[in-house]
């Protein structure tokens, strides 16, 4: 299968009154469809960066983004957005879910500004991924009444709302209790079960329990990068 995520001597850049700072420096990544990736580093090497490229935020200084045969970084701010909201569920560590909307409208809401799931089928679809993602109970709540568990929960809902290939966790356990991320960690397990593709970005120690592959960065550059890639 040919690669479905594909970064080519990818640089990032930023200038400033001190001189020119590399925040990523020639990077080559090649990820398979349905891979589980851990994308990991200490704060400072260049992960948010990595993501940010991913998910069409930022656009590289030099090279090329290739993601299910879409040249991301050639396209306008626009035709970003677009593509985004089809292909990319991001997931945040403080949930970021929108605080005066019940779950329910916050999954809604996604929905409504990508507009590909038909509006009958919207109400029906919020059912089925709170109950995936085992918080059906708290459809009509607000976000404070939640547990922060429940809210990350709650975000995954919404970062699947419109069925993306890719999910993308940006330090998803951080502020969790042991217990609450393993239920997060073996929910993204079943999502690549289900042919998705989930990358987490993370600074704590991760194994290959956990994951497929394992890319470590440090000052910008790849220095591990181990593991097995699924195809399928």
């Amino acid at each position: 299968m040919p690669n479905f995520i594909q970064f080519n001597q990818v640089s990032r850049w930023f200038e400033s009154a001190s001189g020119r700072f590399d925040a990523l420096k020639n990077i080559n990544l090649h990820i398979a469809q349905g891979n589980h990736v851990a994308i990991a580093g200490k704060s400072g090497s260049g992960k948010s960066t990595l993501l940010n490229m991913l998910t069409g935020i930022d656009h590289p200084s030099q090279g090329t983004v290739r993601i299910n045969s879409t040249d991301v970084h050639a396209l306008n701010e626009s035709a970003l957005a677009g593509w985004r909201g089809k292909n990319v569920g991001i997931v945040f560590q403080f949930f970021q879910l929108i605080p005066t909307l019940t779950v329910k409208e916050n999954i809604l809401l996604a929905m409504d500004f990508v507009n590909v799931i038909p509006g009958r089928e919207r109400a029906k679809r919020v059912g089925a991924l709170l109950a995936q993602v085992g918080i059906s109970q708290q459809t009509d709540k607000l976000p404070v009444a939640l547990s922060g568990g429940e809210q990350q929960r709650a975000a995954i809902a919404r970062a699947l709302a419109n069925d993306p290939p890719i999910l993308v966790a940006d330090e998803p356990t951080g502020n969790l209790d042991s217990k609450t991320t393993e239920i997060i960690l073996n929910l993204f397990t079943e999502l690549v079960g289900t042919g998705k593709t989930v990358i987490v970005v993370t600074h704590e120690k991760v194994a290959y329990v956990e994951y497929d592959r394992i890319i470590t960065l440090k000052d910008g550059m790849i220095v591990d990068d181990t593991g097995r890639s699924r195809t399928q």
